[in-house]
């Protein structure tokens, strides 16, 4: 049962969460916001660049340990079922701690696992070392997201969550093979050689990670977090510096923007999460959930596996480095496209087509005669990879209604993150037993299966997050309220009484856009 707001808790919170919209929108995008995102950004490089390295060393690393494929699939199994699973912790520990303290462990875990990995003695060490990272990127990338958000006005919201998308996604890609090529190719020697430079590649970003982690003390605590905890000067101190443009406590006045009752804590209403899977948000549910481990088990293989691909092919341990840096220049190209194009293309309609656009360009390149068209096959590869991840994170929250979007979305990530973790090991068997044209096959298979199930998702293109969640607590109301005989197979409710719910919602809108004189708003 949900646990229903008194009057007073409720007019107490529509209060505060709309002087608080008020403020932000009012202070806009300073430079302490600017300077947020940086760090946001530089955390989801990080991430990516973590997740893949490990593909870039695997062929020395199976070389010195006389590993089998399977072997380092597990690896990168480890680290994102890491993910997986920080993405669960700091979901929890981030609404019960805060915000800024579980970001800034998430790096400290992550650094820590970073250094393990560097001096694993064995691949045993090296697989905790790994998940050690996993835990620690998994939250970087949930409790980074969720700081954005709360941190910048609503206007700006969107360009600032598809800035870390790019940071993550394009250019953390593109930067780990980069970074991987610089330091086994042109660095081996002044590493070590062979044997021991894979070691600095899985371990240097620890220096850097560390600063981070000392700018990111001096990061104020999210204001909406701070509001459900009843810390209302708190709060206002924060936004009178992002004010300013400053992160730390310089002193200054402090201006009242948010004006409730000192330690009132924020309560909403209870809602049951597994509702994602009742009445109409079931099919969406399982639609995105195909969809996010479909694209993003088949992209993470083929990266993690693409310079081993390459060596098998019969090419040197450098050339294919090399080659892969140029192909992922695909990838950063598809990130910026896909977060851009975000706001005016159909999701159905990229995601339906773009899968099939990856199958021609997986098959062109598994057909390819000649390295030109393997390195131009690849870098479309990557290029509709990307758009396509892009533009699952820009649908997923455009799936649920308000009270459950969170869950909702975090339950996709996690699933993504377990298809990186379960994929892998077993693309490794089917590398090792049928080469290139097993895997390609393997992902031919999960791009045309998300294929077919983004037929069966909603097209959200144009609605705005309100709308959604009206709609669907409008049709949730009528599902409840329905008597037995009008309920239809599967307890939802029969098709015409939907369609008298979604017209209720429209006269309610009508009415709303009325001026007190009879005359009518314009409508966007």
């Amino acid at each position: 049962m949900s646990t229903q707001l008194t009057p007073e808790e409720a007019a107490i919170s529509q209060r505060q969460h709309s002087q608080l919209a008020n403020a932000m929108d009012k202070i806009g995008l300073g430079k302490a916001q600017k300077i947020i995102i940086l760090l946001v950004a530089i955390g989801t490089i990080f991430d990516a660049i973590e997740q893949f390295n490990i593909g870039y060393a695997a062929p020395d690393i199976k070389r010195v340990w006389a590993l089998q494929d399977f072997q380092v699939g597990l690896l990168s199994t480890a680290t994102f079922g890491g993910v997986a699973i920080g993405c669960l912790l700091a979901g929890m520990a981030g609404d019960l701690l805060g915000r800024k303290i579980t970001y800034l462990y998430n790096l400290a875990l992550y650094t820590l696992g970073a250094l393990v990995c560097a001096f694993a003695p064995d691949y045993t060490v090296l697989i905790i070392g790994r998940i050690m990272v996993g835990i620690g990127l998994g939250g970087e990338l949930n409790t980074g997201v969720t700081i954005v958000s709360e941190m910048v006005p609503t206007k700006v919201r969107g360009a600032c969550t598809a800035i870390v998308q790019v940071a993550g996604g394009g250019l953390g890609i593109f930067l780990s093979s980069a970074l991987s090529w610089a330091i086994l190719v042109p660095g081996g020697s002044l590493f070590g050689g062979a044997d021991t430079s894979w070691r600095w590649l899985l371990g240097v970003l620890a220096v850097p990670a560390l600063l981070v982690f000392v700018y990111r003390r001096y990061m104020p605590e999210s204001p909406r977090y701070l509001l459900t905890r009843g810390r209302v000067h708190e709060a206002n101190t924060v936004l009178s510096l992002l004010s300013r443009g400053r992160l730390r406590n310089d002193g200054g006045e402090v201006t009242d923007y948010v004006k409730t009752p000192e330690g009132h804590v924020t309560r909403t209403e209870s809602v049951r999460l597994l509702d994602i899977f009742r009445g109409a948000l079931r099919r969406r549910t399982a639609v995105l959930w195909i969809v996010s481990f479909m694209a993003f088990g088949a992209q993470d293989t083929i990266t993690i596996f693409m310079p081993s691909i390459l060596v098998n092919e019969g090419y040197a341990v450098a050339t294919s480095l090399g080659f892969t840096l140029i192909i992922n220049v695909g990838g950063l190209v598809g990130s910026i496209l896909g977060s851009f194009g975000a706001h005016r293309l159909r999701r159905k309609v990229v995601l339906g087509y773009g899968c099939l656009a990856a199958v021609v360009t997986a098959i062109g390149f598994v057909m390819s005669p000649n390295l030109g068209l393997v390195l131009l096959f690849g870098s479309l590869f990557q290029l509709m990879s990307m758009v396509l991840n892009t533009l699952i994170w820009v649908w997923a929250p455009e799936m649920y209604p308000t009270r459950v979007r969170a869950f909702g979305v975090g339950a996709s990530v996690f699933i993504a993150s377990a298809a990186g973790s379960i994929i892998p090991p077993f693309a490794g068997r089917v590398l090792q037993s049928f080469g290139a044209l097993g895997i390609f096959s393997l992902v031919v298979a999960m791009y045309l299966i998300a294929a077919i199930a983004v037929r069966f998702g909603p097209e959200t293109l144009g609605k705005t997050l309100e709308q959604i969640s009206e709609l669907d607590d409008s049709v949730e109301r009528l599902e409840v309220a329905a008597p037995d005989h009008l309920v239809g197979p599967g307890g939802t409710a029969p098709e015409h009484s939907m369609h008298e719910a979604t017209h209720d919602q429209d006269r309610a809108n009508l009415r709303s856009s009325e001026r007190p004189d009879g005359s009518r708003a314009a409508q966007r």
